[in-house]
Parts: C-alpha cells; sequence; structure tokens
C-alpha cells in the first residue's frame, strides 16, 4: 500500500516531467519560428513617416553617429533651416567633454554654419520631449523632422506625441538606414542584439513610470 509521502512524491514527478515537457515545447517552437516573430519585432519598434520642408531638424542625441550623419545630410537638402541636437547635460553634471560638443564640432566641419546649429540640454528620451516642447512654443515652430535611429523611432514618436499634446505643430519621423542592422536581422549583429533589448527593456520602463503606452 502506497503511503500518502510516495503518492506526493510521483504527483511532484509527473508535475515536474510535464513543465519540462511544456518548457522544451516552447523552446522548440520559439526557435522553429525565429524567423518570423525576430523580424516582427524589430519591425513593431520602426515609426516612421514620409517627410516634407520643416522649420528644424531634431537629432536625437544617443546611437550612434549615424542620427547625426543623416540630420546634416537632410539640412544640406535645405529641408530645414536649423539643426537641433539633444543631449546637452546641465552643468551640474557635465563632464569635461560632452557627446554635444562632438556633435557641434563634427557639424561645423561639415559646413553646418554655426548659428544654425542649437544644442538643448537633456539626458533622457523624455527630457528630450520637454525641451523640445519649450523651443518649439517659444519659437512658434510649425513644424519638426525628429532624426532618431530606427528602433528608437516608436519610444521617441510616443514621447513627443506626449510632450506636445497640447500644440498642433507636425512632427515628421525618420531615420537613418545607415546601420550595420536592420528590423529583419538585427538579433544576428551584437550592436543590433544590444540596442533592441535595451529599447525593449526601455519602452516597458516608459509606460510603467510615464504611463506612455507603446501602442
Amino acid at each position: 500500500m502506497k503511503t500518502d509521502s510516495s503518492n506526493n512524491e510521483n504527483t511532484f514527478k509527473r508535475g515536474l516531467f510535464t513543465a519540462l515537457y511544456t518548457v522544451l515545447i516552447l523552446v522548440l517552437l520559439l526557435v522553429s519560428t525565429a524567423k518570423a516573430w525576430l523580424p516582427a519585432i524589430g519591425r513593431w519598434f520602426v515609426v516612421q513617416t514620409k517627410i516634407a520642408n520643416a522649420d528644424a531638424i531634431v537629432i536625437l542625441a544617443g546611437g550612434g553617429p549615424e542620427r547625426l550623419c543623416y540630420g546634416i545630410e537632410l539640412f544640406k537638402r535645405g529641408i530645414a533651416p536649423e539643426l537641433w541636437y539633444t543631449g546637452d547635460k546641465p552643468l551640474e553634471t557635465r563632464s569635461d567633454f560632452m557627446d554635444s560638443e562632438q556633435a557641434l564640432n563634427f557639424a561645423l566641419r561639415y559646413g553646418v554654419p554655426k548659428e544654425k546649429i542649437r544644442i538643448l540640454p537633456s539626458t533622457s528620451t523624455f527630457e528630450d520631449g520637454k525641451v523640445i516642447s519649450d523651443l518649439v512654443k517659444e519659437k512658434k515652430i510649425k513644424a519638426l523632422i525628429l532624426v532618431t535611429s530606427w528602433y528608437h523611432t516608436r519610444r521617441a514618436a510616443n514621447v513627443i506625441k506626449h510632450s506636445m499634446a497640447d500644440t498642433n505643430i507636425a512632427v515628421y519621423i525618420s531615420s537613418s538606414t545607415n546601420l550595420p542592422f536592420t528590423p529583419d536581422n538585427w538579433w544576428r549583429d551584437e550592436e543590433g542584439l544590444v540596442s533592441v533589448v535595451n529599447e525593449i527593456i526601455k519602452t516597458a520602463l516608459y509606460w510603467r513610470k510615464y504611463g506612455l503606452a507603446p501602442f
């Protein structure tokens, strides 16, 4: 006659086997369908609009130099008369050398007049939205072109939409294609994998902290 302890042990073993078997099936299913859902994740992060003439091109700091290069390219095409660059930290948090200073020098070297460049103080995408919104209202801007990396466009668009909810400004969102990874193959590149995973985490944090739903 089996005791209660042996019955409990058998039940535990059956439950453990079922759980492990279920996990194995899920893993195999995920691996076998990876070519479908991994690109879908990448494409989901992309928010792009057609661009038109605007009052300023706003380049969001972060990522790599492709954002700045693309913004300068748009400026030199005459699409907007000003170039804004975010990410200039407040004085109390500054180091001796800032990304914004490097961006300014880079833009000057590539022919953007200094008087056409404006550096905006911010330390995050959420702060980007605030300083951009303040300047838009101050200068009575009617249209902006927002430049960032493709994987960052959804969160950036949500932040700008939130920050400018009380305005009628037209915001065009565009990203450079000059990256070694795309929405369709980001997981195959180390930089792409890190960038997209970080963006997944930050998107979730912005949803929780600021109530910015990503859809």
